[in-house]
This record gives C-alpha cells, sequence and structure tokens, in this order.
C-alpha cells in the first residue's frame, strides 16, 4: 500500500505565507484597537455589530458565532462595551428572552 500523499512542497509555502499574511493582519488589527483605547475583542464586536449583512439582527447568539466565542463571553464582552457607551443592548420585543445589540454611532476608525 503506498504511503498517503502528504502534500507537495508548492502547498505547504502556499499555507505558510497564507498564515503569515493573515497574522500580519490580525496584528496590525490589534494595534489599530489598542490606538483607539479598545481591545481587539471589542473591535471585532464593534465590526461586526455595524457589519452585519442586512436583515440580520445583532442578536447575542449571533455576534457569538461570528466571533467564534462562547455566549457567556460574548455577554461580558458587551458588558464592558455598555458601560463604555458604544452599544446598547435592549430586549427582543417578539421575544422577551433575547437581547439586541445595536450602535447609534460608529465611534471608532477601521483604519
Amino acid at each position: 500500500m503506498p504511503p498517503p500523499d502528504e502534500g507537495s512542497i508548492t502547498e505547504y509555502q502556499t499555507l505558510a505565507e497564507f498564515r503569515y499574511q493573515l497574522r500580519r493582519f490580525l496584528r496590525f488589527s490589534e494595534q489599530t484597537a489598542r490606538a483607539a483605547g479598545l481591545e481587539p475583542q471589542q473591535q471585532q464586536l464593534l465590526l461586526a455589530v455595524k457589519g452585519l449583512p442586512q436583515g440580520r439582527k445583532a442578536t447575542i447568539g449571533t455576534l457569538a458565532e461570528r466571533l467564534q466565542l462562547a455566549h457567556h463571553s460574548t455577554v461580558e464582552l458587551i458588558d464592558r462595551l455598555v458601560e463604555r457607551s458604544f452599544v446598547q443592548r435592549c430586549r427582543d420585543e417578539a421575544d422577551q428572552r433575547r437581547s439586541d445589540v445595536s450602535q447609534d454611532t460608529f465611534r471608532f476608525s477601521l483604519r
């Protein structure tokens, strides 16, 4: 039986380059957030709220999925942003168990 295909060196180089560029972008984003007085996850949450596709509500569950965080971690992140008046939280009119998150103003720059 032949050994499993481990991929070509070109595939590894392509993957390594992608990971390198991704890490550079993440570092840039982290630095930008901190320069604006935010933690990186706070900036990511603000971007997720503002950048949701049309018709999607910014529920805690939706934001947790978008940020790949646990529900309780997302709640804590939102609480910190509510305290700083970056976002507001209100109960969903149709389902009082659910909270929606909104931004009236966009108080940080993506650059």
